[in-house]
């Protein structure tokens, strides 16, 4: 054995060395109304705590909860448990929050998961989740500490969309990275199905489940984020009506939508149930929103129908596209590519995908809210001419 062989034998602490320590994580704040068993911000900060899996391959956090705030403590309440596990501090304030009880902005990304827990609904039967005060005292401590860091908002920005408008806008002016949206919309595609950038829609529907709010937003993600490459890219959406019950089957036997596209998609699932729609599902709901460059988009809820989000499209001239926009339930895998892009936008800078597509998701629901209390009326969406990736 060589003098080199014998010293690499031996544990560097022997020779009085100690070991380099490892490099610091970026430390985010973690902002969220609950946590809770499974709710957003469970499935969500769990990956930042402990790690994920993502088709097939471990993944240890790149980042580190260094603080958080909680709006509620329920009885089944983790976040205290958690912060004594793993050593992280729960503030009384989003202010305290971000500067980690200091004086300045001392976190490198900003977590904001609203969703669940106990707050009302409006007339219109919006869950009033407060993002857009959480999001503008985030913005209010980053300018006056003349600092700023990127920001993930989960799901869609407010019930409200010229609140949703001043979360961007703030965002842009601050140039502030910020990524948001729905995990139905990066969540595994059977079979996979992106666009080609020469590819030009006539029609184009999901089927999904859930009630209007929460899952008609994952629903218009799903939707978005599959149109959103066709030829010319987005401009917009024009108009948007929101039916409730059989008239919806009657207008797809009128043509106003397709009864080709709709099987064509449930043909793509393995969790639709055999049947005629019209006596499985109690209440559909149907969104007709008219884009800008005439494109006809279609959402239907179908509860007792299905448990996945299924895309058809309709090309110019062709033959038509399909996919399930699938993810696991229960164990929450595709969670894992939400925590993914977030690490990858504190760590390296990288903005996963254009957050003009949740801010017109945003409007669409908003203004589809609109059009059902009004009874189904056309709602006209001039505010909705958002134009990306042209």
């Amino acid at each position: 054995m060589t003098r080199r062989d014998l010293l690499a034998s031996f544990p560097i602490a022997w020779l009085g060395c100690a070991p380099a320590p490892p490099p610091a994580k970026p430390r985010i704040a973690a902002i969220t109304t609950v946590y809770r068993p499974n709710s957003h911000a469970d499935v969500f900060f769990h990956r930042i705590l402990e790690g994920y899996r993502l088709n097939g391959v471990s993944h240890q956090p790149r980042v580190e909860i260094a603080s958080m705030y909680v709006d509620q403590f329920p009885p089944e309440d983790m976040a205290r448990d958690l912060a004594a596990e793993y050593g992280f501090q729960i503030y009384p304030t989003i202010a305290e929050t971000l500067r980690c009880g200091g004086d300045k902005l001392a976190v490198d990304g900003v977590a904001l998961v609203a969703e669940h827990g106990d707050y009302p609904d409006n007339e219109k039967g919006q869950k009033l989740y407060p993002r857009y005060d959480f999001f503008k005292q985030v913005i209010d401590v980053m300018k006056q500490d003349g600092r700023i860091a990127p920001i993930l908002n989960d799901k869609h920005f407010s019930y409200d969309f010229d609140k949703a408008k001043w979360m961007v806008d703030a965002a842009r002016e601050l140039q502030i990275p910020l990524m948001a949206g729905s995990t139905v919309s990066l969540a595994w595609r059977y079979p996979p199905l992106e666009l080609e950038p020469e590819t030009q829609l006539d029609e184009a529907m999901v089927v999904g489940f859930g009630q209007m709010d929460a899952y008609g937003f994952h629903t218009l993600e799903a939707l978005q984020a599959i149109v959103e490459k066709r030829q010319g890219g987005e401009t917009g959406v024009a108009s948007i009506q929101v039916i409730e019950g059989d008239k919806v089957w009657e207008l797809g036997d009128e043509g106003v939508w397709s009864w080709d596209l709709f099987h064509a998609a449930l043909e793509r699932t393995p969790s639709r149930i055999e049947g005629d729609p019209r006596e499985l599902v109690d209440k559909p709901i149907l969104f007709l929103i008219e884009y800008r460059d005439g494109l006809k988009g279609r959402i239907l809820l179908c509860n007792g129908l299905l448990r996945s989000w299924v895309f058809a499209g309709q090309p110019t001239g062709g033959e038509i596209l399909s996919t399930d926009c699938r993810i696991q339930f229960y164990i929450h895998g595709h969670w894992g590519f939400m925590a993914q892009n977030f690490e990858n936008l504190v760590c390296d800078g990288k903005l996963p995908n254009p957050v003009e597509r949740t801010l017109l998701t945003t409007g669409i629901l908003a203004l589809g809210f609109e059009s059902h209390y009004r009874g189904g009326e056309k709602v006209e969406t001039p505010q909705l001419a958002i134009e990306y990736g042209a």
